[in-house]
């Protein structure tokens, strides 16, 4: 132990004169002490344990990971198995720095084991380490909290999302996103205000295909009316599932915050398992409960899991996930969950003791013979006040096509105005539903003066209409009469005597019907590309998502033959790996098969910066994520890069010279795991 000291203090009469002051800055040594006597500082600073708590909370996560792996190992672990364990998460460059970080500080000191280089903990500071390390955070008093319990809450913010898609134009961003405006609007209608929520409730609708989009918009689908009479319980333990052990991402949206790989799924296991063995309805302490089953892993030695052992992304899936699904109450203190309680449905759920399920007893019924809870309250300045937990989801959603929603909470208040009863008709909730559905739920009488409103409201919906279209004129009677007779099926509206409304896409089959009739249309439209019939081009995005996803789901990309092998590799155990824009992807494997570059713009995720590359596609790889794989014209090496970070490309007319027996899947399986996360490594063309 006497050599490896004498070593370390040698070690710090090696430093540079700025190295010395950053090790004495961080041991809370007077930078000012004369050289002669910094050893002698140090060494008494090395003493004290509230410097060494100091000096550990000064460290990085990566740093403290590091620190971690050696302790684990006893305090000594060669150079070589401390690297593979750390680059494995991190890179070569990040594991320098932090050796270069933990040796200035003295915490780290090299050593050798035979010819070996190895990685010492300081003797000095090592089990002072393992406590710092392992030191459960103080507890907080768990009294006068704010409890939250969130049970049903998340279906009746999804519900009013899905009524809300249905009654407003919802417009999307070029990247397919609500629009901030759209976004803030939507939030203040929730239950719980908050953007993390409102995204989540979006993926939620968007994964489960109950929205999808249609052209700038989203729409419903029809799958809303299979998961409507689905009791609440079954539903959250249907999103339960997909949350955290079902679905692999769909890729493409930036919301879905919440991922699961193959490492955060063994960990949240970890979790689940500690949470389900705790008591119903005791109260614990957030932060020290997560720091115990770390320090578990780190008393198992199990390193690989333990350096993957996030405390912020646990924090997150308790005080979000497990709090909106209901699996646990939460304790607030200004505004933060620190503390959490197991509920009954909790334990049943993470435990598959699964109760016999309620049918619900509104709407299902058709036999009017059950009496109708009634659970809303009208009052003559057209507000309705609704009992939030008793109203079931088929329910929840009519109301909020007729009416808004002013404040969520266990007695929830809507306000109907002239505005709301439009498009509520405009959805197809025609006055007559709205009428009969106040009178079917509402606990008294609707004041009579509301009736009138609502009728006098309607009565005005449809008198005045506006028209997007084409206008056919015809400058002479006859000719206007066989036109008109000719193309009958397709004219939205006679306007005048001789001007016909037409719909934009019907051109190209009215000019062809009158054409072969020898009459020819003089075309008088800004933008309008005769030759291709159109006036634009079909975005890539604008998709079918529930045939898109359907089609992945069943192992293979539309249009993919199965002899496209050598552009297209679906690593094994990636089946069902999701591709949200499959238009893309088909596009590059089309330029891939036809030997034609492509001009991308895409997101570089390292350095947070928008960029351009002219790429010569050689395929498509799907494993936890998609990938082109192509050669860079520019870097002039083959790079794989995500599909979800393209945000355009075109097809370029020039054809490049593709690699002899060059197949994406041996490329992948020869250098795709050397792959980290955000920035791929450049691999060399092959000869």
């Amino acid at each position: 132990m006497t050599g490896e000291l004498l070593d370390a203090w040698e070690k710090v009469k090696e430093l540079s004169a700025k190295q010395i002051e950053n090790t004495l800055k961080v041991w809370g040594v007077d930078p000012t002490t004369p050289r002669e006597q910094i050893i002698d500082s140090l060494k008494v600073a090395l003493e004290k344990e509230s410097n060494i708590e100091s000096v550990f909370n000064s460290l990085s996560l990566k740093e403290k990971e590091f620190l971690g792996i050696l302790l684990m190992a006893g305090g000594v672990k060669k150079q070589q198995d401390a690297q593979n364990i750390f680059i494995e998460k991190y890179s070569f460059w990040t594991f320098e720095e932090v050796i270069k970080t933990l040796e200035t500080n003295l915490l780290v000191l090299d050593g050798m084991d035979g010819i070996i280089k190895t990685y010492v903990i300081n003797p000095m500071l090592k089990e002072k380490l393992i406590n710092t390390f392992k030191k459960i955070p103080e507890e907080i008093p768990l009294d006068s909290l704010q409890i939250r319990k969130d049970k049903n809450l998340l279906i009746s913010d999804l519900i009013i999302f899905l009524s809300f898609v249905a009654k407003e134009e919802l417009k999307l961003t070029a990247k397919k996103e609500i629009s901030k405006k759209d976004q803030e609007r939507f939030i203040e209608k929730l239950h719980i205000k908050n953007e993390s929520r409102s995204q989540f409730i979006e993926s939620l609708a968007l994964d489960f295909g109950l929205i999808k989009i249609s052209g700038d918009q989203y729409i419903l689908t029809d799958k809303i009316n299979e998961i409507l009479p689905i009791t609440d319980e079954d539903l959250i333990r249907l999103f339960f599932k997909y949350i955290f052990f079902g679905l692999e991402s769909i890729e493409g949206f930036k919301r879905k915050e919440i991922f699961i790989s193959r490492v955060n799924e063994l960990n949240i296991r970890i979790v689940l398992d500690a949470i389900k063995k705790v008591e119903v309805g005791t109260n614990i302490y957030i932060k020290s409960f997560i720091k115990k089953l770390q320090n578990m892993l780190f008393d198992e030695k199990d390193e690989n899991r333990w350096i993957y052992f996030d405390d912020k992304f646990f924090e997150k899936v308790i005080s979000d996930y497990l709090l909106w699904l209901g699996i646990v109450d939460g304790g607030f203190k200004d505004g933060k969950m620190i503390s959490f309680s197991l509920t009954e449905f909790g334990r049943e759920l993470l435990t598959s003791e699964r109760k016999a399920s309620k049918e619900p007893t509104i709407y299902l019924d058709k036999s009017n013979k059950v009496e109708q809870k009634k659970i809303l309250f009208m009052t003559p300045n057209f507000e309705i006040s609704v009992l939030s937990e008793e109203i079931d989801k088929i329910a929840l959603f009519d109301l909020n096509r007729f009416a808004d929603i002013q404040k969520a909470d266990i007695v929830s208040l809507y306000q109907i105005t002239s505005e709301t009863i439009m498009k509520g008709i405009e959805s197809d909730f025609s006055l007559d539903k709205i009428i009969s559905f106040l009178k079917k739920y509402s606990s008294n009488d609707i004041p009579q003066n509301v009736i009138y409103q609502l009728r006098d409201w309607a009565s005005k919906y449809g008198k005045v209409r506006a028209f997007k279209g084409i206008f056919l004129v015809v400058n002479d009677m006859p000719l206007f009469l066989e036109i008109n007779k000719r193309i009958q099926n397709y004219i939205e509206q006679s306007i005048e005597p001789n001007i016909i409304l037409i719909k934009e896409e019907n051109i190209p089959k009215i000019r062809e019907i009158l054409e072969k009739n020898g009459i020819f249309i003089q075309i008088h439209i800004e933008g309008y590309d005769e030759k291709k019939e159109s006036f634009l081009e079909k975005s890539s995005e604008n998709i079918d998502l529930k045939s898109e996803i359907k089609s992945i789901k069943e192992g293979y990309l539309t249009g993919l033959k199965k002899e496209d092998t050598e552009y297209f590799f679906r690593e094994e155990g990636f089946e069902r790996s999701m591709d949200i824009r499959p238009n893309i992807t088909r596009d590059l494997i089309e330029a891939s098969k036809r030997k034609k570059s492509v001009l991308l713009s895409y997101f570089d995720l390292e350095d947070k910066v928008s960029r351009t590359s002219r790429i010569n596609p050689l395929g498509v790889v799907v494993a936890e994520k998609r990938y082109l794989v192509g050669y860079d014209t520019a870097e002039k090496c083959i790079k794989a890069l995500r599909v979800d970070v393209i945000s355009d490309l075109s097809i370029e007319n020039n054809e490049f010279l593709r690699p002899d027996n060059f197949t994406v899947k041996n490329w992948w399986r020869k250098y795709g795991r050397d792959y980290s996360e955000s920035k791929k490594k450049d691999i060399p063309i092959p000869k």
